[in-house]
């Protein structure tokens, strides 16, 4: 029962993190300085999603226990679905960090390019983020997926 309210807080954060995603990516899109207020929504952004993926770290011991060998067993294309979903999310978070900290280390004079990059990083990570929500959701929702 707790595997399944974390698994599902999981997920909710996880969504959470794909529009969160998006909002510095628009905000930098121009590469214009960063006002106080996007300040604040780069770091969010970054606890947001680190939050989904340290839950998602939390929760996969558990799952690789008890889960893993029975789900590859019963369907192993869902399996290597949710194989997939976590090698993407460390992509997410790898970009998220590397962006929010360029945002964040761009100078106000000249660094007006960094800042673009870091929302086109942002957006990928966005879409990125999305595909692993949608994977976790889809071997989720699998019937006779096995409960720890």
């Amino acid at each position: 029962m707790i595997w399944r309210v974390l698994e599902s807080v999981h997920g909710h954060l996880g969504v959470l993190a794909a529009v969160a995603l998006m909002h510095p990516a628009i905000l930098l899109r121009k590469g214009l300085p960063l006002s106080r207020g996007a300040r604040l929504s780069v770091i969010l952004t970054t606890v947001v999603t680190a939050g989904a993926f340290g839950l998602g770290v939390g929760i996969y011991e558990a799952y690789r226990e008890q889960v893993k060998r029975r789900l590859f067993a019963a369907a192993p294309d869902v399996g290597y679905l949710f194989e997939t979903k976590e090698h993407l999310a460390w992509a997410v978070i790898c970009l998220a960090f590397g962006a929010g900290v360029a945002a964040l280390a761009a100078p106000v004079r000249g660094g007006r390019r960094l800042r673009q990059l870091s929302a086109i990083t942002y957006a990928v990570a966005a879409v990125l983020c999305v595909v692993v929500v949608a994977l976790g959701t889809y071997v989720a929702s699998v019937r006779g997926f096995p409960e720890p």
